[in-house]
């Protein structure tokens, strides 16, 4: 009975330690699931797989090893065979071959690629015991599809590389040990299909939708009323499956109830599909029709890649972008913005660390060149991590970057509605320069925007903006903020002012009534603190804000608070600079007021900007804006210079190491790629070690129980074994022959030859070479000093190729037997002389042989010897006088007749006639219960006539 009736595949991936695991994995998984199993094993090349074998211990569904064109089958296992990468279309199996390349083939990958691609969410993916990485990025995959992840529990597997990689992208359902997966597996197959969208056929349902997603964006701060809403279904239906709930309400409780759950759904609903050149032909377009258009001429590019996920594909971008430019000799720097709205996402990114799985799509010499090789897989170079910053950015609710020369956003327009990739889009238009480039995914495209685009590559939907297009903002769009006002309210009457004001407002407040327009510049040039109104002297520059005032302010105006500033650190005391400059009013000039204040050990200035019609103050001074300069170029020459020299000698020093650095860097960055291509094999032939390894173990198992049993047998039945191998050494020797024999264990591995083996059967050795030369068995019975005796038996020792591999001698105990046989024999004797005495003779007859038998005795009577008397019926009925015996005969083996006693005369040898008494009866039926023998006895009744005479 199939428990599903749609039909589901599970993609099993497994490596080192891994066949345990499966063993674990089958025995509690019952034959009849209707699933279709595929395991995928990182195989040697150079041994043949027992697996099939060794798993049909564990299951009786039907094991195949997979063939090209193969069609899979409900409550099957397929197996991968060695050499081979195996994929899925349409429920049919294809085999390709393996490619020889420096990075490890990752078969479990691949398979589970086609698998989210063949069979959506009726796919399940399973990651049990193995080293390394193979498999995490098809779990993406798979997830990405709607399917199911489980990974066996790190405790329990033999090797925790692979299930560690793929737990760590936290897109695993169920982490489990093998035996209790199968029940998760049918309880998962067994739910109802899709119980969201028949949830949402009615009001309620459509209700509770929305519930969900003001669930989540009081959780997650993200208003996720802008996902399409298939996407959110899709993402919800999983959840409902795997928490095994009916309907869209009790999941809207239950994600009401649980905080583990809503972190769940909202990491389910951040999976980005991502992975370092990502579609190589759209970074080859990148490459031909961007990068040789940007100004490389500017102090640097900006570059903003929006959606960053785990930031592979940020990564990406600045080794192009590097390697563009040492190749074509440009010097520019790089400003890369990377921002995504998921935490962790951007945890992993800033980390930059990846597993080793997700180097397959990196040339070997740019992984060597830019990525360092670790316990935990390959960190990105740092001179790569510095080029980028990464920060948390909601692309509806937080302004965008500006100026931008290149703007990438990847496979994010396909989980929003349209109209917020509209309204994002318009934000897009101003964010780039009027030669900047915008580069989108290949399953995105503009909508309403092509008109604001001109298109540079439509495959690979890279684009520059119209300079002529005026943007809308489009309606609809959701723009939520957990930023609100906070409005304090009082319902307490006041008693007192103490207790209602609050000092540090009072305090505040008096600076602000006394103190001209002023701002607190802390040690490092940031403004902490602004007083009053700045607005005509704070003026923030486009870009990425600071809180350096340099930034915020007219270079005029940061000349004299840097002279300020100076004057302040160097005489610690008030200084006042008078009309600087033409003042925001009328008629009026600014000066600049300046305190120090030190608090802890630390230094903030207080730069007061007063604006006024005269001014005399005592302290003060009138300011000759040239001389101010002048002052100001003197001081930075004069730094410069300090500068200059330092940096010449470092220069001429770093000069002299850099060539020696350059060569050994050339060296070891050779070196580099060779042992890590020897590595990478190495691992990966280790693998294959420890699978071959797993099977021969249990080959070794099932061996040592043969040899047990075996020995068993020997002892326990009392035969005694001499084994000679091909040159007659002795090769094994059981307890009894030692016994019998003057073989001893110490002897294992001497020629037969040079052994006494058996003092009452000295011809023995020249028995064995007689054996061994004409492969005849030789069979004899001997006698010991003890009175027992044997019956020895010598053969060739043949393999199972028929092939004579040695010789082996049984002996076997017969003493009984030839006592039983003694007995035996003279009771016969004893028989026979009763016979003789009273002219008895016993005869048997075989009516499906026709052959006929009687006791010499009876005949040697008659004057017959055995050799002369006929054995068939016809020709022994000649001899009777009448043809009653015949027919009694024919009578008796047809079944009409049960038993004979006649009377008749027997012909004897010297031609005369004795009378005999004929007795008979059945003694052996055919299953057919047929008569097939008959016998009886013959008497010579003469002596008995003449007495009656």
């Amino acid at each position: 009975m199939s428990h599903t009736e749609e039909k589901y595949y599970i993609g099993i991936g497994a490596s080192a330690g891994g066949l345990e695991s499966l063993e674990r994995f089958f025995k509690t998984m019952p034959n009849d699931t209707g699933l279709t199993f595929i395991i995928i094993q990182h195989l040697s090349p150079d041994f043949e797989s027992h697996m099939d074998d060794l798993l049909r211990r564990y299951t009786s569904m039907n094991i195949h090893v997979a063939e090209d064109m193969m069609a899979t089958e409900p409550n099957s296992v397929y197996l991968i065979p060695p050499r081979k990468n195996l994929s899925i279309y349409h429920g049919t199996l294809h085999l390709s071959e393996q490619t020889e390349r420096k990075h490890l083939n990752l078969p479990i990958d691949l398979f589970f690629k086609s698998l989210a691609e063949d069979q959506g969410r009726n796919s399940i993916g399973v990651i049990l015991s193995g080293t390394g990485s193979d498999g995490t990025l098809g779990v993406r995959a798979l997830k990405d599809a709607d399917g199911m992840v489980i990974a066996e529990d790190e405790t329990t597997a033999k090797f925790d590389g692979m299930p560690r990689s793929a737990i760590s992208t936290g897109l695993i359902d169920y982490i489990l040990p093998p035996d209790d997966m199968a029940e998760e597996i049918i309880n998962y197959v067994t739910h109802p299909a899709d119980p969201v969208n028949r949830s949402l056929q009615t009001s309620d349902g459509k209700s509770m939708l929305s519930r969900i997603n003001r669930i989540m964006r009081s959780h997650s701060k993200i208003d996720f009323d802008n996902y399409k809403e298939t996407t959110m279904i899709r993402r919800i239906n999983r959840r409902v499956k795997l928490n095994r709930l009916q309907t869209l309400e009790e999941y809207a409780e239950h994600l009401s109830n649980s905080e583990k759950e809503r972190n769940i759904l909202q990491q389910e609903l951040f999976i980005g599909v991502t992975g370092f050149f990502r579609d190589k032909e759209a970074f080859d377009s990148l490459t031909e029709n961007v990068l040789p258009k940007l100004d490389y001429n500017k102090e640097a590019l900006r570059i903003w890649s929006a959606g960053c996920s785990t930031g592979e594909e940020v990564y990406s971008l600045a080794i192009l972008l590097c390697e563009y430019m040492e190749k074509n000799n440009l010097q520019t720097g790089l400003k890369i913005f990377a921002t995504d709205i998921d935490d962790k996402a951007l945890e992993t990114a800033g980390n930059g660390v990846y597993p080793e799985s997700l180097m397959a799509d990196v040339p070997p010499e740019l992984v060597a060149k830019y990525f360092i090789k670790e316990e935990e897989g390959y960190r990105i170079a740092n001179s790569i991590r510095k080029m980028v910053v990464f920060a948390k950015h909601n692309l509806v609710n937080d302004p965008p970057f500006s100026r931008l020369d290149l703007l990438v956003c990847r496979n994010l327009f396909i989980y929003l509605k349209s109209e917020t990739q509209q309204y994002i889009l318009n934000k897009f238009y101003y964010s780039l320069l009027k030669n900047g480039y915008l580069f989108l995914g290949t399953s995105e495209t503009l909508g309403d925007l092509t008109k604001a685009y001109r298109s540079i590559d439509n495959k690979w939907k890279i684009y520059k903006p119209r300079e002529d297009y005026r943007p809308d903002h489009p309606s609809g769009i959701s723009l939520y903020s957990d930023k609100g006002p906070e409005i304090e309210k009082n319902t307490q009457p006041a008693k007192s002012v103490a207790q209602n004001v609050n000092l540090e407002n009072v305090l505040q407040k008096a600076v602000s009534s006394i103190s001209p327009p002023s701002i607190i510049i802390d040690g490092n040039d940031q403004i902490v603190h602004v007083i009053n109104d700045m607005s005509d002297y704070l003026r923030p520059q486009p870009g990425k804000f600071s809180n350096n005032f340099n930034t915020n302010m007219s270079r005029e105006l940061s000349l004299f608070v840097n002279n300020i500033l100076r004057r302040l650190k160097a005489e610690r005391t008030h200084v006042r600079l008078n009309n600087i400059m033409n003042g925001a009013g009328e008629e009026t000039s600014l000066s600049l007021s300046g305190h120090i204040i030190e608090m802890k050990y630390q230094f903030f200035y207080f730069i007061s900007f007063i604006e006024a019609t005269e001014v005399k103050v005592k302290n003060s001074e009138e300011v000759d804006v040239s001389d101010q300069m002048k002052e100001r170029v003197r001081y930075l020459e004069s730094e410069l210079q300090l500068a200059r020299e330092g940096l010449q000698a470092t220069v001429e020093e770093l000069e002299t190491s850099n060539e020696e650095l350059q060569t050994s860097n050339e060296e070891l960055t050779a070196s580099n790629e060779e042992l890590q291509s020897t590595n990478e094999e190495l691992q990966s032939v280790n693998e294959e070690i420890y699978t071959v390894n797993n099977e021969y173990q249990e080959k070794i198992e099932e061996l040592k129980k043969a040899n047990n049993d075996l020995n068993n047998l020997l002892n326990n039945t009392e035969i005694g074994a001499l084994y000679l191998d091909e040159m007659l050494c002795i090769r094994r020797i059981t307890p009894l022959m030692k016994e019998v024999s003057n073989i001893r264990d110490e002897d294992i591995g001497r020629p037969i030859s040079h052994i006494s083996v058996m003092s009452e059967y000295p011809e023995v050795v020249d028995d064995v070479y007689e054996v061994l030369d004409s492969l005849i068995k030789k069979e004899k019975e001997i006698e010991d000093n003890k009175g027992r005796h044997w019956f020895v038996h010598i053969r060739p020792y043949r393999t199972e190729y028929n092939s004579v591999n040695g010789i082996i001698v049984t002996l076997v105990e017969i003493t009984n037997l030839k006592k039983e046989r003694s007995k035996v024999m003279e009771t016969k004797e004893k028989f026979e002389q009763v016979l003789e005495i009273s002219n008895m003779g016993w005869w048997e007859f075989n009516g499906r042989a026709d052959h006929f038998d009687v006791s010499p005795s009876f005949l040697q009577n008659c004057g017959y010897g055995k050799e002369d008397f006929p054995t068939t019926l016809n020709e022994v009925s000649r001899y009777f006088k009448t043809n009653d015996i015949k027919t009694a005969f024919e009578k008796m083996l047809s079944g009409k007749k049960k038993s004979i006693n006649l009377f008749a005369s027997y012909q004897c040898e010297d031609g005369s006639f004795i009378p005999v008494h004929f007795l008979g009866r059945v003694l052996e039926k055919d299953h057919d219960e047929d008569p097939l023998r008959i016998g009886g006895t013959i008497i010579d009744i003469s002596n008995y006539m003449k007495q009656g005479d």
